[in-house]
């Protein structure tokens, strides 16, 4: 289905002829293309924009791009700015949604797909922008980015929110995405990083052994945002379908170690302050799981499955239960 992609700081439409759905936590357009122009970012600026008056946390979030982002310089910007930059080589961070043609603004959008993009103006179509511009003709900024990779997001498909809800005020979506927060930002910074130097060159199931025997040892904190289930929601159900939260224990009763159900506050304000790694689990999109790092955002478990669905079941953790159970 075709899809178009909108970018609420720019309030304009850019259209894309292919679904962007995927699997993946991080994800490429095209390997070759983000190779190349990754290697134009090193020695050029990021522009992130954030919009520090729209929400207490935002300077926050601005701060803990500024500490963790170690791949190019960058200079946060706001919405209003971000024209004044669109220019030949530079590149961008924003929060866009990447929604059916026809979709309705004003409707529900928990079934429509929202992620942070890294792009980088289309230089054939800025050139064509700004002869418009000069002669004073309407602009169409169809097709205007290049995007080069995404962080994906995921949500609770029983709420009833619209897209202005996400996209206006805290830069993390307002809290919307089931793993929000600035600790679970940073380590989304940190992981995105390590996927953009490995060029996306990540395989379906990933495994440090040395960090999975600390795990073992350790204690395994599981967002209550994962249990949130999503089955059987549709478009025209989700108000009445809301479901209760899957039972951990059920979930987990063949997991060899120590784990501990911890809700998302809490476990943001773990990821900000502990003074020593903590691991969790988070299930990301439909097919993967994966288990971080909070001090490194490394991603020291993936797994991605054959199947989508739209809860956490028992066999899900088939894969991580045998790589714990492999370390004496």
């Amino acid at each position: 289905m075709k899809k178009a992609m909108y970018f609420l700081t720019l309030s304009v439409l850019f259209v894309l002829n292919s679904s962007l759905c995927n699997g993946q936590l991080f994800y490429t357009f095209n390997k070759d293309l983000m190779k190349k122009e990754l290697e134009n970012l090193k020695n050029s600026t990021l522009y992130v924009v954030i919009d520090e008056t729209a929400n207490d946390k935002n300077a926050e979030y601005a701060k803990i791009f500024e500490e963790n982002w170690k791949y190019s310089k960058i200079v946060i910007i706001s919405h209003k700015e971000l024209p004044n930059y669109l220019k030949e080589g530079n590149f961008f961070f924003t929060l866009i949604l990447t929604y059916d043609i026809g979709f309705d603004f004003e409707k529900p959008a928990a079934f429509q797909s929202f992620s942070y993009k890294l792009w980088t103006p289309d230089v054939d179509n800025l050139k064509k922008m700004k002869k418009k511009i000069a002669s004073g003709k309407d602009i169409n900024f169809s097709q205007l980015a290049t995007p080069l990779a995404n962080i994906n997001l995921i949500f609770d498909k029983s709420e009833s929110f619209t897209v202005e809800d996400v996209m206006n005020g805290e830069y993390f979506g307002n809290g919307y995405p089931l793993y929000s927060g600035t600790g679970i930002f940073k380590n989304y910074l940190q992981g995105f990083q390590t996927f953009l130097k490995t060029n996306g060159d990540f395989s379906m199931t990933m495994c440090n052994k040395a960090e999975i025997k600390k795990l073992k040892k350790g204690t395994l904190y599981v967002p209550a945002s994962i249990l949130v289930d999503n089955s059987g929601i549709t478009f025209s159900n989700y108000k009445k379908n809301k479901k209760p939260a899957l039972d951990a224990e059920e979930i987990f009763a063949d997991y060899p170690g120590k784990y501990k159900v911890i809700s998302l506050k809490d476990l943001n304000e773990k990821i900000m302050n502990a003074d020593e790694p903590i691991y969790y689990i988070s299930k990301p999109n439909t097919n993967i799981i994966v288990v971080t790092n909070s001090q490194t955002g490394e991603l020291i478990f993936q797994h991605t499955f054959n199947e989508s669905l739209d809860k956490l079941v028992k066999r899900n953790l088939k894969k991580l239960i045998n790589n714990l159970e492999d370390e004496k």
